[in-house]
């Protein structure tokens, strides 16, 4: 049976960004406040970017339509492994007169609005949806909102240690989450497991947090005992991987805002011992554009680019060969925070 509830009204601050999220769906609801727990606020502002998301029954309650005319400017689909591996959404992004649309078919439909600076999501019953499906069309929404105020995500992991930032970029299976644990049990401190903000400030990048919660696979799972022997209520099941929050594990996990000073590009050797590859700006530079994430208008493209550019720039640059030390690598890479700031300071 398809419910909608009364209309749920959510504030949040993302980084001096006010934000109003409103939606008339309670499953909807309760996945932005799950996912954006850290950015809730009390108190209304008094000039806030809206983003209201609708729940309608099936696609044809949609009231919005995209024009014959808008330009297709990107074609994707996304996979989730589930009762057999099944495509959950198929995405077409447009763009007509500075209005994106990202088509998400049976599924739903997000506008984002240049002009207004605001979004509007209809989603086709979200309270059939996964947790992280739902979350993925917020998320969708509120980066490209906030791209338009010059703060940039991309797919990465980052941690603070004694305000200095790290990021790890990485696909799949490239050991981008198991350095993470490493380094995160270590004392480093929580920024992202998966998006985290940067933007560029008078003084020079600036690395924002973004917590999430962390999705393990069993391999993962394996080289920790904290991990190995969490109970279920810790570390819970997800599809296709199980998941926690670090606070549940970590103590004080939580870091501040900081300045990126190394960034470490991982892929896993069959090797005893791990060790480090100095990068030029030019290979690193390389290396990180498949991370950042899709960009639609021009103007934002060239601003994004930029702040990558700048971000190269201000950081020292790894290939990490991550070898089976893996609980051992805090002694390779803290060393290399402080060579960066006597650097800095030199």
């Amino acid at each position: 049976m398809f419910v909608t509830s009364a209309t749920k009204e959510i504030q949040l601050s993302v980084h001096g960004t006010e934000m109003t999220f409103t939606t008339n769906s309670h499953a909807l609801a309760h996945s932005v406040e799950s996912l954006l727990r850290h950015f809730k606020c009390q108190t209304p502002a008094t000039e806030s970017i809206p983003m209201q998301f609708t729940a309608v029954q099936q696609r044809s309650d949609i009231p919005l339509r995209i024009s014959g005319k808008a330009l297709l400017l990107h074609s994707g689909s996304g996979l989730v492994l589930g009762c057999g591996s099944h495509t959950t959404w198929r995405c077409d992004i447009y763009l007509d007169q500075g209005v994106l649309f990202a088509d998400f078919h049976e599924e739903g439909l997000v506008v984002i609005d240049s002009r207004s600076q605001s979004a509007q999501g209809y989603l086709v019953r979200p309270e059939d949806m996964a947790p992280d499906i739902r979350n993925s069309f917020v998320h969708f929404a509120m980066t490209e909102l906030l791209k338009r105020r010059g703060i940039f995500t991309f797919h990465a992991t980052a941690l603070e240690y004694q305000g200095k930032g790290v990021l790890i970029p990485g696909f799949s299976g490239r050991g981008k989450t198991t350095s993470f644990l490493s380094l995160l049990r270590s004392g480093y401190r929580y920024l992202s497991d998966d998006h985290p903000f940067f933007r560029v400030t008078d003084s020079g990048v600036e690395l924002l947090p973004y917590p999430l919660k962390i999705n393990v696979t069993d391999q993962t799972v394996s080289y920790f005992p904290e991990l190995r022997n969490a109970p279920p209520s810790v570390l819970r099941a997800g599809t296709p991987k199980r998941y926690f929050y670090p606070e549940d594990l970590y103590p004080s996990p939580l870091g501040q805002s900081c300045t990126p000073a190394i960034i470490l590009f991982p892929s896993v050797v069959n090797s005893p011992h791990s060790c480090l590859e100095p990068l030029s700006k030019k290979l690193a530079m390389e290396m990180i554009l498949p991370h950042s994430l899709l960009v639609y208008e021009p103007e934002v493209a060239r601003q994004e680019f930029k702040a990558l550019v700048r971000l190269i720039q201000d950081t020292d640059c790894y290939r990490l060969h991550f070898g089976r030390d893996v609980v051992d690598l805090p002694w390779l890479v803290t060393p290399l925070l402080d060579n960066h700031s006597m650097k800095k300071a030199s």
